[in-house]
């Protein structure tokens, strides 16, 4: 099983991107504003920002709820499924994530790489969901 947390890429980091910080007190959550006192690239090196990957109480989160509890199925649906149809985000494992969109009678699904919910957020965002 890979590690809870990752070291985040410089990239990754956007107004509003969830992620750790390490302080004075520990190890605290943020919400990156677009400033720090320091370069981000600092807090990187030095190992001192961390991100969660993506897991299932994050999807939650987002107002999903896992579609089938009883079995092994890591399936989440919206709440919103009795609207013009609906959404369901599957964890497929390695940072694989499958997004299907259920707008009746049409059915579209992508298979996406996304490490976090701050890009899973952003992602379903750029979709309309």
């Amino acid at each position: 099983m890979k590690d809870k947390y990752y070291t985040p890429e410089i990239e990754e980091f956007h107004v509003g991107f969830e992620y750790e910080f390490y302080g004075h007190n520990g190890w605290s959550n943020s919400v990156y504003g677009g400033f720090l006192p320091r370069p981000m690239s600092h807090y990187l090196e030095v190992k001192e920002a961390r991100v969660k990957h993506l897991d299932g109480a994050d999807i939650e989160s987002l107002g999903f709820y896992l579609q089938y509890p009883e079995s092994k199925n890591s399936g989440y649906i919206d709440r919103d499924i009795y609207e013009d149809g609906c959404c369901g985000i599957d964890l497929m494992g390695d940072s694989r994530v499958g997004i299907t969109r259920y707008n009746y009678p049409n059915t579209s699904v992508v298979v996406l790489t996304i490490k976090n919910k701050s890009e899973l957020k952003r992602l379903l965002k750029q979709l309309g969901i």
